[in-house]
């Protein structure tokens, strides 16, 4: 019998190698770290980590190489009952990895990055991978691999499949994905670069394309279209004391669609989320510090 996922999260799945340090890294400096983690990583193999945490059968379609990373990459997948069966390994091509440096005093993070060959990968038209996405309830796209994640938009639209789109920022393609997506949410950092202020990209956004929208905007809070009142609304963040903000909002998405694959509310969705994601930043990692379902 054919595997049928809630949710196949599309994009990069990587390798975090996160130090803590005391204060920032200048340049040509050397500093002892209070704390290094290697931790699994990237924005849709975080999400599926995130929806498998709060009981969404979950899949990564992403790309890695045939390296000493890959075995790393399907373990840390798997340790969250992730399924790999749709993680493809090309000897063409290096794991992606992070390199994230994590400033005490205030959260803030540096990285550091690379997934060059692995965000321009694609599949054949009659590829596994490529099936086992289109029969499941939801894609997640996290926008990194355009090319692909247009395609399995498009055929998945046809299905009555759900769309979900992690905008985090402008790349080439995001209106071709956009116009495909049935649930998007994007970063204040997206909303900057095309010149608005969150309120006023989720308006806009929700205007021009139609679909489930909102923006989130950190310790702020969360800007959506709310559809009842027809128009844009602010669900407060609570402040924690954050250690680190790495895959926190790989996490928010993650745990937006288990809630929302099981009862359609966009406001609780993000309530819950928002919970979900500022408990995460009580810890060092993205996926290390995923909250148990218990303590939400």
């Amino acid at each position: 019998m054919r595997e049928v996922f809630d949710c196949v999260c599309v994009g990069l799945s990587t390798v975090d190698v996160i130090s803590l340090l005391g204060r920032p890294l200048r340049e040509d400096d050397k500093l002892l770290a209070e704390e290094t983690l290697v931790d699994g990583g990237g924005p849709a193999g975080t999400a599926a980590c995130a929806m498998s945490r709060f009981g969404l059968k979950a899949a990564v379609l992403s790309f890695v190489g045939r390296d000493l990373w890959a075995p790393f990459v399907r373990e840390g997948l798997e340790r969250f009952k992730v399924s790999t069966r749709l993680l493809v390994e090309d000897p063409r091509i290096r794991t992606p990895l992070s390199i994230v440096l994590v400033n005490r005093r205030n959260a803030s993070r540096t990285i550091v990055w690379r997934a060059a060959g692995a965000s321009g990968r694609t599949l054949g038209s009659r590829a596994p991978q490529r099936t086992a996405a289109l029969s499941a309830r939801c894609l997640h796209f996290d926008g990194h691999l355009m090319g692909l994640s247009v395609a399995l938009a498009r055929e998945a639209r046809k299905k009555g499949i759900l769309v979900s789109y992690d905008c985090g920022s402008v790349r080439p393609g995001w209106r071709r994905l956009a116009e495909l997506t049935d649930v998007f949410i994007a970063s204040s950092k997206f909303a900057r670069q095309l010149g608005l202020r969150p309120a006023e990209a989720a308006a806009r956004l929700r205007a021009r394309f139609g679909f489930r929208c909102a923006v989130t905007a950190g310790e702020k809070g969360t800007y959506w279209f709310d559809e009842a009142r027809g128009r844009v609304s602010l669900l407060k963040q609570r402040r924690y004391a954050a250690l680190d903000t790495t895959g926190c909002g790989d996490v928010f998405h993650g745990a937006f669609l288990a809630a929302y694959l099981r009862r359609p509310d966009v406001e609780a969705g993000l309530r819950f989320a928002q919970r979900v994601a500022g408990l995460k930043t009580l810890g060092l990692g993205g996926r290390a510090s995923i909250p148990a379902r218990a303590d939400v």
